[in-house]
């Protein structure tokens, strides 16, 4: 993973991406206690390329529990692990701030989701529905989210699953800024976020994480 965001504009890196992605879908599918097993590889002090793999690992489940086909998690997989991927152009002291953001500071973060798309938009290796993910893992459905305050379905569903997958990844892992919150708490946070997550996915992200032991 940080080998993809050094530099994300490589076609080998990509490919890279791919196949684990779909090393994870196998590890998922023969044992779903594997989602805890490999997010127990997080690290903040490698935050953003743990996130990554966090991220992919708990969309990959969620979509093995919505039914979808293999070619559609793979997509779907591969675009999660990438959501963040226009993180590798803020710098450092921003990215890693303890403080509190500036207005300036804030809407550099807030710019990463372009800055990926920009990064990706253009490759031929990289298939359009795994763009979804880096676009729209911070819209809400209630129109509140960035970039483009999309609402309700206009969001997409690789979207609304990697939104829920990244909030709580985010709260359930340790920031220089803040403790890791139990599975519990951050789940009730989030559920209690009304409008700003699709209602039935985030029902079956907390029956997937409930079955697991």
């Amino acid at each position: 993973m940080k080998s993809i965001l050094d530099d994300p504009r490589s076609g080998k890196n990509i490919a890279k991406t791919a196949e684990v992605v779909n090393n994870m879908i196998d590890n998922i599918l023969e044992n779903k206690d594997s989602i805890y097993d490999m997010l127990s590889l997080r690290n903040f002090d490698y935050y953003t390329y743990t996130h990554s793999v966090n991220v992919s690992v708990l969309s990959i489940g969620l979509g093995i529990e919505l039914g979808l086909k293999r070619n559609e998690i793979e997509k779907l997989g591969t675009g999660a692990m990438l959501h963040d991927i226009g993180k590798s152009t803020i710098p450092h002291e921003v990215l890693n701030k303890q403080g509190k953001l500036n207005d300036v500071e804030y809407r550099i973060i807030m710019n990463h989701v372009i800055d990926g798309y920009n990064l990706v938009k253009d490759r031929k290796d990289l298939d359009k529905d795994s763009i979804i993910p880096l676009l729209q893992h911070h819209e809400k459905l209630n129109g509140k989210g960035y970039p483009n305050k999309l609402i309700a379905k206009e969001i997409k569903l690789f979207g609304r699953i990697t939104s829920i997958a990244d909030c709580y990844d985010a709260l359930t892992t340790q920031r220089p800024y803040k403790p890791a919150f139990t599975p519990y708490y951050a789940l009730s946070i989030i559920a209690k976020e009304t409008g700003n997550y699709d209602p039935e996915l985030l029902r079956i992200f907390i029956k997937m994480l409930g079955n697991i032991k």
